[in-house]
């Protein structure tokens, strides 16, 4: 599987919108970014809000222009505003993916609520791209360090990466390190490698889909005696490679995550929209990383466990 690029929103004002340009020409090669005016960003028969409330669902980050839109009078005096539906939509996505991952960039010289007091954002002057370039620079360290170390998302990828890693493959790991040799035919094991499948989709459940996978390439079913408890595995068995085993396993936690999405999503219907698409790759792309992260941090696991693509 291809390691997703993140996915960035980024929304201003109509009178904002050529520095909105600007900020997705600085961030493009840091995700994969949408204008609030790109086709397809706006779900047909539904209310700005309504879209903007499912779009926290769809992208990682988002970046909003605060440009001096509006003149308004604060304790007698006439002050430089954003609009203030850039003030809403910078809420929506701090209160739905947190202060890590929605950025204001606010041009020199404006006013903003009261409530953004004491908290640093980058400045950008209207006419200056080098100012808006130094401010979306300062954004691509923040994405790439949040997105390299991992993200907490709307849904339980993160957790179910962490809890497989614990309740699975770590004892699995410590196991195969002590495990007796397993002799079959004559032949001996005794250097079990394990590879972790990552399903093409999240289609159907999770256990019938690995279940076709083992019996596809017709893997032998077997098991792993440990102090505690048993592992059933499936193992590929090549008498060339002995005493290598290869074990395999398909994580069957990851059955429920398309219903978590749709639900999210409040679908109505059957079938499956290219937002759902996108989000379930986005989540087991997540699933990988996190997955991936906790293996790095054990020198058993990072010695004898792989994560590959269904095949």
């Amino acid at each position: 599987m291809t390691d997703l690029m993140p996915k960035i929103f980024i929304g201003s004002s109509t009178g904002g919108y050529s520095i909105a340009e600007k900020v997705k020409e600085n961030l493009s090669t840091t995700g994969d970014c949408y204008l609030w005016k790109d086709p397809d960003v706006w779900e047909l028969n539904r209310s700005t809000f309504e879209n903007l409330t499912r779009m926290v669902s769809f992208f990682d980050f988002g970046v909003f222009v605060a440009s001096s839109d509006d003149l308004t009078m604060r304790n007698d005096k006439i002050v430089l505003e954003p609009r203030d539906n850039v003030i809403l939509e910078i809420a929506l996505f701090l209160g739905a993916l947190g202060r890590n991952k929605s950025f204001l960039l606010v041009e020199e010289g404006i006013a903003l609520p009261s409530d953004f007091h004491g908290i640093y954002m980058p400045r950008f002057v209207k006419n200056s791209d080098t100012s808006i370039k130094n401010a979306c620079n300062s954004f691509t360290k923040k994405i790439e360090e949040h997105y390299r170390l991992g993200h907490f998302s709307l849904y339980p990828t993160t957790g179910l990466a962490m809890g497989y890693f614990k309740n699975f493959v770590s004892g699995l790991v410590e196991t195969i390190q002590v495990a007796d040799p397993l002799e079959i035919g004559g032949i001996t094991y005794n250097d079990f490698k394990l590879k972790v499948v990552i399903p093409k989709d999240l289609t159907g459940y999770i256990r019938e889909k690995a279940a076709q996978f083992y019996k596809r390439h017709c893997l032998i079913e077997n098991s792993i005696k440990t102090k505690f408890r048993k592992y059933p595995t499936w193992f590929k068995l090549d008498p060339k490679q002995a005493p290598v085993a290869v074990l395999y396993d398909m994580p069957s936690t990851l059955t429920g995550i398309d219903d978590a999405i749709e639900l999210i999503l409040q679908k109505d219907f059957q079938g499956r929209t290219k937002m759902q698409e996108v989000i379930e790759q986005r989540e087991l792309n997540n699933f990988r990383r996190v997955l991936q992260m906790q293996i790095n941090r054990s020198p058993f696991s990072l010695a004898s466990v792989e994560i590959i693509d269904e095949f």
